[in-house]
């Protein structure tokens, strides 16, 4: 029983690690004007490092203990490198003129988010190549489909914000006006293209989390977090689909969920989920 309630706190612990992580390197944020840059990301490098360590120590001396996914599941967990970046940011991306002052600040978001998305997609390898979900050849593909898609659009939508303050200098340079920029540079066709990712990044989510506890990989409270969270998302999508972004006052939060770092939470917190369910042999009360 002792084993059991440890498990649940370690558990509660890592779900939300990136924020206990994150937060407090939040003092040294690079939005702050008076911190340096530099320090920031040498400040991130020690942490992930460290994170990475901890990942190659857990497969090489407690892979016994763990399911058969825990490969894929420590892929995921390193998630929370880029995750704890981005909190750490402590600031929502600066659109304004200012930007071009900082555009490193910009292009570290970014930087972030691409190094989630290739963790995402070694994830996506290992589960494919290992047929760990059990399933036919035909939906194997459907499936492999899913996540090209959703690698895809996470590629493209982060090269695109990655290159907005080189854009933005373009535009000016050109005598356009600055408060013209956004409109232009992120229309209703990128949008729409952002609100298909999130349909299919948030779905893809809720599919592997169910399919995974089907199959004994993970507990009960993953898939459920998972699609709770995604229907949200999947509202937040629709809704910005049909208002073309102009959200209803009242219902700005739904802004939150349309962002490209909640899908990565996600697929941290299956990782975890995969990395806490141990073999029945290692919970013997």
């Amino acid at each position: 029983m002792k084993r059991k309630i440890s498990i649940t706190l370690a558990t509660f612990i890592l779900i939300i690690l990136p924020f206990l992580v994150g937060i407090p390197i939040s003092k040294y944020s690079p939005y702050v004007e008076t911190n340096s840059f530099k320090t920031y990301v040498i400040i991130w490098i020690i942490i992930s490092i460290a994170l990475v360590l901890i990942v190659l120590v857990l497969s090489k001396y407690y892979s016994k203990s763990f399911g058969a996914l825990l490969i894929g599941g420590l892929w995921l967990f390193l998630l929370i490198s880029p995750i704890a970046g981005i909190i750490g940011l402590a600031s929502a991306p600066d659109l304004s003129l200012k930007m071009l002052q900082h555009p490193e600040r910009e292009h570290l978001r970014y930087i972030f988010l691409f190094i989630a998305a290739l963790l995402f997609a070694a994830f996506s390898l290992f589960l494919l190549k290992s047929n760990s979900l059990k399933i036919s050849t035909l939906n194997s593909q459907i499936v492999r489909l899913i996540f090209i898609i959703a690698f895809a659009e996470f590629i493209w939508e982060f090269s695109h914000h990655y290159l907005y303050p080189e854009a933005l200098k373009e535009w000016i340079n050109q005598g356009n006006k600055v408060v013209e920029f956004s409109k232009k540079y992120d229309n209703i066709a990128i949008i729409n293209i952002g609100v298909l990712g999130r349909l299919v990044q948030f779905s893809l989510a809720v599919l592997l989390s169910i399919r995974l506890y089907k199959l004994g990989q993970i507990k009960i409270w993953c898939p459920i977090i998972i699609t709770l969270f995604s229907l949200i998302g999947i509202i937040s999508a629709s809704v910005i689909f049909l208002t073309q972004m102009n959200i209803p006052k009242g219902f700005e939060i739904l802004f939150l969920f349309f962002i490209p770092g909640i899908p990565f939470l996600l697929f941290y917190w299956l990782g975890v989920a995969l990395l806490t369910k141990f073999k029945k042999s290692e919970i013997t009360t």
